[in-house]
């Protein structure tokens, strides 16, 4: 793969043509009708965040063969999990099946941080609630890509969406609570239980109405401490159906073993969840990836 270090400032080479959003049916973003000379495939890149999302941050962007500037793209946000960049998530979440689709996808890089009695990683900050991994400029940084991005290539930004395992998995779960307001729908993967939505008053209060598709695994041998096979897969879920109003009914999903994954009813937007079978642990199901970009493509 080529790999590129780039300012996210330099200026675009041409410009054709604006989109016609209302006869596109997508909500253009304004890096529509901006050629590009970035390779498909992947490239390694850097945006600065400023101060507010850490300085100068790096993301591994994919895009698709023959990307067309007058074509809203769908965007999908691929977090990695611990000590992980996002060239390594990039193969790992398997998600880039292109088939012709009008698809853009980016992994942004961790940083290497000093967690208070944890110890130093690569990882996420998660929010204001997170201790020792609290923090905002994970979020920002989040933020500040989405507008560059935006900016740059050509987005429906009624489709953005975010996955990501184990540390990225709660990446994108607090990606999906507090800019909300931009996401579309999120599957994380094995995420830690949401102790990053905890204020002393209760639950965090979400922004937006991004569908949630939570995924965990009953034999999770990473979170070794849980109070019984599958504690933290079933308090994501929980927090969800909280925030989303969901009814008790459900609706199998089809993966897996019966009712291995399903659908609740009555959300006000999508609440879906899975607790995947012993055999696969902490790391993602065999149909991770199947499903998560046939969801996403649903939208």
């Amino acid at each position: 793969m080529l790999i590129l270090l780039l300012a996210c400032s330099d200026a675009p080479e041409d410009r054709t043509d604006p989109v016609d959003t209302a006869e596109s049916g997508s909500a253009a973003s304004s890096g529509c009708g901006i050629a590009t000379s970035q390779p498909s495939g992947g490239v390694l890149l850097t945006l600065d965040a400023g101060a507010a999302g850490d300085g100068e941050r790096t993301y591994w962007l994919s895009l698709p063969p023959d990307y067309d500037p007058d074509v809203p793209h769908t965007l999908t946000l691929g977090y990695a999990g611990t000590d992980w960049t996002g060239e390594q998530i990039q193969p790992y979440l398997g998600l880039e099946d292109r088939s012709g689709a009008a698809e853009i996808y980016v992994y942004p890089d961790p940083l290497w941080r000093d967690f208070e009695g944890w110890g130093t990683y690569g990882g996420w900050v998660l929010g204001e609630h997170a201790q020792p991994a609290d923090g905002m400029g994970d979020l920002n940084f989040t933020a500040a890509l989405l507008d560059a991005l935006e900016a740059t290539y050509c987005i429906d930004t009624d489709r953005v969406f975010a996955t990501g395992h184990s540390w990225g998995g709660d990446m994108a779960q607090v990606t999906s609570c507090f800019l909300g307001d931009r996401v579309t729908a999120s599957v994380p993967v094995a995420a830690n239980r949401p102790y990053w939505f905890e204020e002393s008053s209760g639950w965090s209060t979400c922004v937006g109405d991004t569908a949630v598709w939570t995924m965990f695994g009953i034999n999770d041998d990473h979170f070794t401490w849980q109070d019984y096979p599958g504690q933290y897969g079933d308090e994501c879920r929980d927090f969800w159906l909280e925030a989303r109003d969901c009814g008790t009914e459900t609706t199998d999903l089809g993966y897996g073993t019966v009712e291995e994954c399903i659908r609740y009813s009555g959300c006000s937007s999508e609440v879906r969840y899975c607790l995947y079978g012993p055999q696969t642990g902490h790391q993602i199901p065999s149909y991770f990836s199947e499903a998560t970009l046939s969801y996403f493509r649903s939208f």
